[in-house]
């Protein structure tokens, strides 16, 4: 077994001394290693500080959208129906009032030449409608005389609507053709009656 030799003068070995060199570059190279650890170690512990979050800006508050306005949905009116014009006008006018109708009356006949007539003709005419009125006509002395009422003493009594009456008024009516036909109600002497209305129409 070989023995190992010693340098008995104090001075180191070449194998002392390499010994002690590798130790002291274990030593450097633990240091070196803690010192580098370190700092990662304290990095690691201290977390980088963050900067302070900003408080998130909160967008500019916009007007609250108007909700959108229903529509109103009308219903249609119905469309006048052209008929009920044509009713209007169609419609009768006003009926003339007693003394508005005798007036008419009057005034077709008092002008009228009934010399020829050399008799008495009394006509008692009742016209009917919304109301009734009667109508006296007198033929005596060549002359006519109409009254906005009734006479007892009469040749002849007619009933005859408002409306018939003044169509004889504006001539619009066949007097004798509907006398004859019995168109209207008439009672007494209709030979009178036809001979007043010739004269008078």
């Amino acid at each position: 077994m070989a023995t190992k030799k010693t340098n008995t003068t104090g001075t180191k070995t070449p194998v002392a001394e390499a010994v002690k060199t590798e130790a002291v570059k274990a030593a450097e190279a633990k240091t070196d290693a803690a010192v580098t650890k370190a700092p990662e170690k304290k990095a690691a512990a201290k977390p980088a500080e963050k900067p302070a979050a900003k408080p998130a800006e909160k967008p500019a508050a916009k007007p609250a959208a108007k909700p959108a306005a229903k529509k109103e949905t009308k219903k249609a009116a119905p469309a006048k129906k052209p008929a009920a014009k044509k009713e209007v006008k169609k419609a009768a006018p006003a009926e003339p009032d007693k003394v508005a109708l005798a007036d008419m009356v009057r005034a077709k006949f008092e002008k009228k030449d009934v010399s020829k007539i050399g008799e008495k003709i009394a006509i008692e005419i009742k016209a009917y409608g919304e109301k009734e009125y009667y109508i006296y006509v007198l033929i005596e002395d060549g002359k006519v005389t109409v009254e906005p009422w009734g006479y007892i003493d009469h040749d002849v009594h007619i009933d005859m609507p408002i409306a018939d009456v003044v169509a004889v008024i504006n001539g619009n009516y066949d007097f004798k053709a509907k006398a004859l036909s019995g168109d209207f109600y008439a009672i007494g002497s209709l030979t009178k009656l036809i001979k007043a209305g010739e004269a008078l129409l």
